[in-house]
């Protein structure tokens, strides 16, 4: 990482969602650490690394559309910088190169930034009302950092530690290739409209297809063609 004055330099992308509280979370790490909000691509020539925050994919895609070379920026940036890049639940779906149940209310389908080799699944678990909390595996040594705590029989416990998973309208990730280090799974059945999705992509992929995007109104055309 480039630095000056030993600060480092962390761009949150600043279109929609809560690109403040990583901001905060940030900047809580270290003093060390500054963040600046990103909305224009000429910021992005001034950060040592970048976080796509939560929020909502589809109005972060369409809001990058339309300002004048922040999308194609950002692809440069993740693509071709070499400079770390993280992404949070809407921000991770933008950095996905394959997406389904993308949104029906746009025509071009869900605007991604790609860059990293997974398929996700849009609101997999349901709409905002089926918003859950569920205990999830810890992430390994040396990612864990929940702290080892003395069971009742006086023996360290941070092996099974359970780690507290927030699912607000979560996407899934449904595949990674084999270089991607997975820190934790969680076994769950997709909501009705997930479902009808991935029945439909699995048509596709048998039929060998090479499915990038794929919506709900897709998926549920199909199945009204089918009858």
């Amino acid at each position: 990482m480039s630095t000056n004055n030993n600060t480092i330099t962390i761009g949150v992308l600043a279109l929609q969602g809560a690109f403040e509280e990583h901001q905060q979370c940030l900047e809580a790490i270290s003093p060390n650490i500054r963040t600046v909000q990103i909305r224009t691509p000429d910021q992005l020539e001034s950060i040592d690394g970048i976080v796509f925050p939560g929020g909502e994919s589809t109005s972060m895609g369409l809001i990058g559309d339309v300002t004048t070379g922040l999308w194609d920026g950002l692809r440069n940036f993740v693509h071709n910088s070499g400079k770390p890049t993280w992404g949070t639940c809407a921000g991770m779906i933008l950095l996905a190169e394959r997406c389904i149940g993308t949104s029906a209310v746009i025509t071009k389908g869900q605007s991604l930034i790609g860059g990293v080799d997974i398929l996700v699944c849009r609101n997999y678990f349901g709409s905002q009302i089926s918003s859950f909390e569920m205990s999830t595996p810890a992430p390994p040594a040396p990612f864990a950092t929940v702290d080892a705590t003395d069971d009742d029989d006086g023996k360290k416990d941070n092996d099974d530690s359970s780690f507290p998973g927030v699912f607000i309208r979560a996407p899934a990730i449904l595949t990674a290739p084999p270089d991607v280090q997975v820190l934790g799974t969680v076994v769950a059945a997709p909501c009705r409209a997930a479902a009808v999705v991935l029945r439909e992509l699995e048509r596709k992929l048998e039929a060998g297809e090479n499915v990038i995007q794929l919506g709900v109104v897709d998926a549920l055309e199909e199945r009204l063609m089918e009858r």
